[in-house]
């Protein structure tokens, strides 16, 4: 949604995280910088296979608009939204937060193993 009709509309605006994925060893990593929220603010939820992080940056002081001069900081909600892959145990999520920095580990499954079934003549 354009942010200027959010605005009009009087709707709270939502920033989106930025987040980087990889693969380490056997396990999924996510990582975001998330400078400005306390750990308090944050929320990790995981629904199915989509992985949802939100939370909120609160400005350190109450600011008049009127009163900046510049304005690149998105202070407020944000969420970020993860559709996982299948080949991970969600069971073993683990996620830190460290100098502004979240990170959330996600273990790989353990392969399934693939065997020939012999096909029998009769019933």
């Amino acid at each position: 949604m354009d942010e200027n009709l959010e605005e009009q509309k009087g709707l709270p605006q939502e920033g989106q995280l930025s987040i980087d994925v990889y693969y380490k060893d056997d396990e999924l990593v996510i990582i975001s910088p998330i400078a400005g929220a306390s750990m308090e603010n944050i929320e990790v939820i995981l629904k199915g296979d989509i992985l949802i992080i939100r939370g909120e940056r609160v400005l350190p002081e109450k600011v008049e608009e009127k009163d900046y001069k510049y304005k690149e900081c998105f202070w407020g909600p944000f969420s970020r939204t993860i559709a996982l892959p299948k080949n991970l145990d969600t069971t073993q999520i683990k996620a830190f937060y460290n100098n502004g920095i979240l990170m959330i580990k996600i273990p790989k499954k353990e392969s399934e193993s693939t065997r020939r079934i012999e096909i029998m003549g009769e019933f």
